[in-house]
C-alpha cells in the first residue's frame, strides 16, 4: 500500500461529459470537481461507445472547456448487444474492447497513487486490469441500484472473482452493502455514503423569475421529472397520468434523454439541459416525479429536495428511506390513478406544497452537510494511509 500524501488519482467511467453529450455522466464529473478542490490531479478515462454516438444522431458541438479534469482522454470502442449470437456473449465481448479502450488510454497519463473504477463490470473492471499492470491499488464505486437485481448470473461469477482483488468499494446505500456482502465483500472494504448535492448551486430560487427565464407559463403547475427516459424510470406512467381531466392545468418538464418519446400538448420541455442550469429548472417546477420502479439512492432527488420541491415518487425501500412523509408523496409506481391523485393532491394544496417543499430543504442541508466526494476521498486516503 502506498503512504500519504494522495497527490493523483485516475478516475475510469463509461459515462462522462462530452462536446456531444454535455449532461452525460454529470454525477462522476462532481466527484472529479470536489477532488480537484482538494488539490488532488484527477486524470479521467472515459471511453465513448461508436454506436451510442450514431444512435444520439448529430447534433451541435457545446463547449467543453469548463468540463473538470486535469487529463481528460475519451478513445472510441464498439458495444455491441447484450445479447448472445450463438455462444458468443456480445455483452462479454463489448465489455473487453471498453477495457482495451482504457488501456490504451492509460498510456496517455502518468501511473496514479490510485484508480477509481465507476460501476464495477466497467470501470471496475477495467482498473483491476490496470492494476495488474502497475501494482497500484484499485477503489470502486459500483453504481446506484441494486447490484444482485440488475446483474445477469454471468456477471454475479464473475463479480465474485473481481470483489476479492478490490481494495475498497463505495455504495450509497446498506441495500447496496448488503448485496456486496452476498457477493463475498468484506465489510471492513464497504464504505457507505449516500449522495449529496452541492447547496451552493441547488438552492431554492424565485419561481416567477426562473419561469420567465425559460419561457415557461407562469400559472399553471408544473411538475418536473429528471432521469433517462426508459421504462424503469416512468416518464410514460407520468404522461399517463396527466390523460385524466381533471389534470387540465399540469404541465411537465421532463429533464434527460433515452428511447422513450415524450409529446403532448401538456409537454412543456423534452430533452437535456446543461447540469450547471438545472437548479434554474428545478426551481420553475412546483413538484418533482419520479415514479421509479427500482433505486439506490437517487441523486435527483435530493437535487430536487434541496431546492424546495416536494417529491412524488415510489413506495419502495429505497426511496422510503429518502423521502420522509412530510416531505412528499409515495405510490405504487404502476398504479396510474394513484400517481394521478398525488398530483391533484399537491396540485390543489398550495399550504402542503410549501409545508413539504421547506421540509425537504431542511433535511437535505442536514444531509449534504459533507459532500460524498470529500467523504469518499477521506476515506480512501485512511485506507491506504
Amino acid at each position: 500500500m502506498i503512504k500519504l500524501p494522495i497527490s493523483k488519482t485516475c478516475v475510469i467511467t463509461p459515462v462522462y461529459p462530452d462536446e456531444y453529450f454535455i449532461e452525460r455522466g454529470v454525477f462522476v464529473e462532481n466527484l472529479v470537481r470536489l477532488w480537484k478542490k482538494e488539490e488532488i490531479n484527477v486524470d479521467v478515462i472515459a471511453p465513448r461507445s461508436i454506436p451510442n454516438i450514431i444512435r444520439g444522431g448529430f447534433r451541435k458541438k457545446r463547449n467543453q472547456k469548463h468540463i473538470a479534469g486535469d487529463r481528460i482522454i475519451q478513445p472510441y470502442f464498439f458495444t455491441l448487444s447484450n445479447k448472445n449470437l450463438g455462444c458468443l456473449d456480445l455483452e462479454l465481448l463489448s465489455r473487453r474492447l471498453f477495457v482495451n479502450a482504457v488501456l490504451k488510454g492509460l498510456k496517455k497519463v502518468a501511473t496514479p497513487n490510485f484508480y477509481y473504477g465507476k460501476f464495477l463490470m466497467r470501470g471496475g473492471i477495467a482498473a483491476l486490469e490496470a492494476k495488474k499492470i502497475t501494482g497500484r491499488p484499485v477503489f470502486v464505486d459500483i453504481g446506484e441500484y441494486s447490484l444482485l437485481q440488475a446483474m445477469s448470473r454471468n456477471e454475479i461469477e464473475t463479480a465474485k472473482k473481481l470483489i476479492p482483488q478490490i481494495d475498497g468499494i463505495t455504495c450509497v446505500s446498506e441495500k447496496l452493502s448488503s448485496d456486496l456482502s452476498c457477493l463475498g465483500a468484506d465489510p471492513k472494504k464497504i464504505f457507505v455514503h449516500p449522495n449529496t448535492v452541492d447547496l451552493k448551486r441547488f438552492r431554492p430560487m424565485d419561481k416567477n423569475i426562473c419561469r420567465k427565464k425559460l419561457n415557461l407559463p407562469a400559472d399553471d403547475f408544473l411538475i418536473i421529472f429528471v432521469g433517462h427516459f426508459i421504462e424503469r424510470k416512468g416518464p410514460l406512467r407520468i404522461l399517463n397520468a396527466l390523460k385524466d381531466p381533471k389534470m387540465k392545468h399540469v404541465k411537465a418538464i421532463f429533464i434527460g434523454r433515452g428511447p422513450q418519446k415524450l409529446k403532448g400538448n401538456n409537454v412543456q420541455h423534452a430533452g437535456p439541459v446543461l447540469n450547471s442550469d438545472l437548479p434554474v429548472w428545478l426551481n420553475a417546477a412546483d413538484a418533482f416525479v419520479l415514479p421509479t420502479l427500482n433505486e439506490g439512492n437517487c441523486n435527483a432527488i435530493h437535487e430536487a429536495m434541496a431546492c424546495g420541491l416536494p417529491v412524488i415518487s415510489s413506495n419502495i425501500p429505497e426511496i422510503q428511506s429518502q423521502v420522509p412523509d412530510d416531505t412528499g408523496i409515495l405510490v405504487n409506481p404502476n398504479n396510474i390513478n394513484e400517481l394521478t391523485e398525488a398530483i391533484f393532491t399537491l396540485e390543489s394544496n398550495q399550504t402542503l406544497r410549501k409545508n413539504m417543499g421547506n421540509k425537504a430543504v431542511e433535511i437535505q442541508g442536514k444531509r449534504s452537510s459533507t459532500a460524498r466526494a470529500t467523504a469518499v476521498l477521506k476515506w480512501i486516503k485512511n485506507t491506504l494511509s
